[in-house]
């Protein structure tokens, strides 16, 4: 794929012959249509799809949430839905192919300078109720008493996101409802740092997994 400037009729978008012309970004690109090819694929090929696939249906529900989530990168090229996506085709999905699945430890949420939270603990603590907890710890850089709790929790059973929000860090703790239609199944949490201006965020947090009773 070749970046090109602008001649006297401009850029072109869609296809002409074997080429493809596009703008992303405010950045125009060309590139040729690809070579069919009778080869059957390989095993590494087949396992890079597969892999694919997994990321893009597991990251692809909570698009804007990546994207707010890595707000802070200054990033040019790149949404943050492309950056979590990349991460987890290099560290987030482990196993053999065919039978592969996502290592919920290594999934990145977000990237940023806001201090996670320090000392999280996760408990379902009465049937139908489970317990985020923290020590509030506070500073006047990177980890201002209002800056926003934001819980991501997931489903696998049921391929369900649910976000949380309205909890600050000064909060020290948060309860959140799990529904009887969860009994039985395994719960996956992360946690997000939003700054107050909806600016700055932390690095991503993994809270840990419980199995709903």
């Amino acid at each position: 794929m070749g970046k090109f400037l602008k001649g006297i009729n401009g850029g072109f978008s869609g296809k002409i012959g074997n080429n493809i012309g596009a703008r992303w970004r405010e950045v125009d690109y060309m590139r040729s249509l690809p070579r069919p090819s009778n080869k059957p694929a390989t095993e590494a090929q087949l396992m890079q799809r597969a892999k694919f696939a997994l990321g893009v249906a597991f990251l692809s529900p909570i698009k804007d949430l990546l994207n707010l989530g890595f707000s802070d990168l200054q990033q040019t090229k790149a949404t943050g839905y492309n950056v979590a996506l990349k991460h987890m085709l290099t560290n987030g999905i482990e196993g053999t192919y065919p039978d592969l699945e996502i290592n919920f430890e290594e999934v990145l949420l977000s990237r940023g300078k806001l201090l996670p939270l320090f000392g999280l603990t996760l408990a379902e603590t009465t049937p139908g109720q489970a317990t985020l907890s923290w020590v509030p710890k506070m500073n006047r850089f990177n980890a201002f008493a209002d800056d926003e709790v934001i819980v991501l929790v997931y489903n696998k059973a049921k391929a369900f996101f649910d976000i949380i929000e309205g909890t600050t860090r000064a909060d020290a703790t948060l309860d959140f409802e799990l529904p009887a239609i969860f009994a039985g199944d395994e719960l996956a949490v992360w946690i997000i740092m939003g700054h107050r201006e909806g600016v700055l965020t932390s690095n991503s947090q993994y809270a840990g997994t419980l199995t709903v009773s």
